[in-house]
């Protein structure tokens, strides 16, 4: 784990980027969090994501919690001193949000937290952890609260999961809660579903920063390989092959990275952001970095299978971005879905409906 790196990164204030003096967040600095992600994520991923996994819980902790628990956590976790977990993810329920089972009693002042998290960023060492429950039952529609909980109190616990194959190095695990108590007090003032997923969408604007970050080390990596090997009396760069593979990965990068500022724009205006835009973001930047890495693989021929070679650990990498806040199916499914519903309506979803100009019959001619 990367401790140190994190304690010099919170000295040049990277942790603090969305975050006002004051201890407000500030949604207007989305877009240059992006740009330090993607930065960063083409050297490291899981660095990038130590980062803004901190911005993601100071931004709900400043945003949504009582002063009381701001004034406990937000500077601490700033500083890289102390490490929240964002947590809505169990081992039955992943995409499939309502069919979580971790549930809030309460219990006069308190809730009594009982159940599992899983896929937690910083679980073994988490101070504190932002949790999604269900309040009172554990039926399909019961409302749900997010808990801000203190990871040292009595039923508490957390341990690393099963190791990954990619973004290797950051802290990530399971969370249990037996019979926790939670004070009411030290819940986020919003409805908790709501909440998470204003943070959620955060996240996602920072998977399509990892996964741009991938984008441009791909393409760097390629470069290099295909200026630098010989076949057949010539580098592999005169070969027209190996010029379309990194035409192709040159053009998803540029792409790629004008869909994530689009979306990481649409956060700055405090409503959590355009949610089409981001999901386009997310799902079109990670299946792009899955790609180019793959042809970047392929570059290197041999080296690209070594497990030890940037390429191949790319490669592991950009995996992770199609999977975690959201696959690319799930994406996809709900962008196409939002589509047909509104045509289906006598209308067109804002993402379809959004040339500049229309066209009109004498355009045509």
């Amino acid at each position: 784990f990367f401790a140190d790196l994190l304690e010099d990164a919170a000295e040049l204030g990277l942790q603090r980027l969305m975050v006002t003096a004051d201890g407000h967040p500030d949604m207007t600095q989305m877009p240059q969090a992006l740009q330090v992600t993607e930065a960063l994520s083409a050297h490291s991923p899981a660095v990038a994501l130590g980062i803004a996994g901190t911005r993601l819980s100071c931004y709900l902790l400043g945003k949504y919690a009582p002063e009381q628990l701001r004034k406990q956590w937000l500077e601490p976790t700033l500083s890289a001193r102390t490490f929240g977990s964002f947590a809505i993810t169990e081992p039955e329920a992943g995409t499939d949000v309502r069919g979580m089972t971790t549930v809030a009693v309460p219990d006069g002042e308190d809730y009594l937290l009982t159940g599992s998290k899983c896929w937690v960023g910083f679980a073994p060492i988490a101070d504190f952890a932002i949790v999604l429950a269900k309040e009172g039952s554990t039926d399909r529609d019961a409302p749900m609260v997010a808990l801000v909980v203190d990871m040292a109190s009595p039923g508490a616990s957390g341990n690393a999961g099963p190791e990954l194959s990619g973004f290797r190095g950051m802290p990530n695990g399971e969370l249990h809660f037996s019979g926790v108590r939670v004070p009411r007090a030290h819940q986020l003032q919003t409805e908790g579903f709501l909440g998470m997923m204003d943070g959620l969408n955060m996240a996602r604007i920072d998977v399509a920063g990892y996964a741009s970050g991938l984008l441009r080390s791909a393409l760097l990596a390629s470069l290099e390989r295909a200026n630098a090997r010989s076949a057949f009396g010539k580098t592999l760069a005169h070969l027209p092959i190996i010029q379309r593979k990194i035409g192709r990965i040159a053009a998803d990068y540029h792409a790629a990275r004008a869909l994530g500022k689009r979306a990481a724009d649409s956060f700055t205006h405090g409503s959590g952001g355009d949610q089409d835009l981001i999901s386009m973001a997310k799902m079109f930047a990670s299946d792009a970095a899955r790609r180019a890495t793959d042809e970047a693989m392929q570059i290197h021929g041999a080296l690209g299978i070594v497990a030890d070679e940037a390429v191949n650990r790319m490669h592991r990498d950009a995996k992770v971005t199609q999977i975690f806040d959201g696959t690319s199916e799930i994406h996809e499914t709900m962008l196409g879905r939002r589509a047909l519903r509104a045509h289906a309506a006598g209308s067109l979803a804002p993402f379809v409906d959004s040339l500049p100009v229309t066209l009109s019959g004498a355009e045509h001619r």
